[in-house]
């Protein structure tokens, strides 16, 4: 992974450890992206030569992460707004499919939190904190994952959410791309090979 003991260790001081996300929410945009790519991210299949570049920085930012998560302390979530904006999918074949691995993320997750993060998302969502976003949609997601204790929301939508993400003010949990999650854990990842 690293061609030098020396990017590996500026990597290391510029990423420490204890700024590994332990508790990801995934947006809407990710989840679409590991399933429609799902044998590229899990299988290893190359990624198709027609991928804009950085989808294919992301597909295969995803398919690191999720080869050390299977080894990793982390929990991976979405909430019941995630499955709301999943099922809204045109494509019924596609829709089943993100259903599947939507309902996988939440399963784990207790009824008193699920509440608890649609309460605050509801708050949440009008005021001033997340008024840089223009959807109310990406703001609930936030709120919502705000509310699950998420330590980094992940998403791929660059237009809306990464690049106004500096207009926000502090969170408590940090907006990142895949392939900027994968930058926090890639110098730890041998911990968990």
């Amino acid at each position: 992974m690293y061609r030098s003991e020396l990017q590996h260790a500026a990597d290391c001081k510029r990423y420490p450890f204890k700024a590994v996300p332990l508790r990801i929410f995934l947006d809407t945009s990710v989840i679409n992206t590991l399933t429609k790519y799902s044998s590229q991210i899990f299988d290893g299949e190359p990624i198709p030569v027609e991928v804009d570049e950085t989808l294919a920085v992301d597909i295969e930012a995803l398919m690191h992460v999720f080869y050390v998560g299977g080894r990793a302390p982390w929990d991976i979530l979405c909430s019941p707004k995630t499955l709301e904006e999943l099922a809204a999918t045109n494509d019924s074949e596609f829709r089943r499919d993100l259903m599947e691995y939507g309902v996988l993320l939440t399963q784990n997750l207790v009824p008193e939190d699920l509440e608890f993060a649609t309460d605050f998302g509801r708050r949440l969502r009008d005021s001033h904190f997340v008024s840089a976003l223009p959807d109310v949609g990406d703001r609930d997601l936030i709120a919502h994952a705000i509310g699950l204790t998420c330590d980094v929301f992940c998403t791929r939508d660059r237009k809306t959410i990464l690049k106004k993400r500096d207009r926000l003010p502090p969170l408590p949990l940090r907006i990142l791309s895949p392939a900027e999650w994968w930058a926090h854990v890639k110098p730890w990842a041998a911990l968990w090979g």
